[in-house]
């Protein structure tokens, strides 16, 4: 029996330039026979925030279904299936949930350019998604 063969391409809240993430995506199911994508949105936002507004939440729910559905268009011809996935939470924990449950062969991940004072507050999530994943990660140049 034959596992099955699944991906993740993660989508960062920079949605420009995601020509060179599709090219790569498409290019890795081609090569690789890939059975299934899926597409994680991953709001990062700490459990211990203690604030929420469930309009503010909403938006940003809405905002990254949209981002997977035109994602989803720009796959149409992979030939295989394509899911999204939104988790709300921190986005190495999510990513880290998410890899153990669905086991993915690889993760696909845009980098995102963060610089002086940004990368101090903000960190680097894909250094964390690189050191604690399970499997390859391929980081794609934005």
């Amino acid at each position: 029996m034959t596992r099955e063969k699944n991906i993740f391409v993660v989508l960062k809240e920079n949605r420009q330039n995601q020509t060179k993430l599709i090219k790569e995506v498409k290019d890795y199911v081609a090569a690789n026979n890939v059975n299934k994508i899926y597409l994680l949105k991953v709001i990062d936002r700490s459990e211990d925030l203690g604030v929420f507004n469930p309009e503010a939440e909403e938006i940003i729910v809405t905002r990254a279904e949209n981002d997977i559905s035109k994602f989803m268009t720009n796959l149409t011809d992979v030939g295989c299936q394509v899911e999204g996935i939104i988790k709300v939470g921190s986005y190495h924990d999510r990513i880290e949930e998410l890899a153990k449950k669905y086991n993915p062969e690889v993760i696909i991940v845009q980098s995102s350019k963060l610089s002086g004072i940004k990368r101090i507050f903000l960190g680097n999530s894909i250094s964390d998604v690189i050191n604690n994943a399970h499997c390859p990660v391929i980081v794609v140049g934005s």
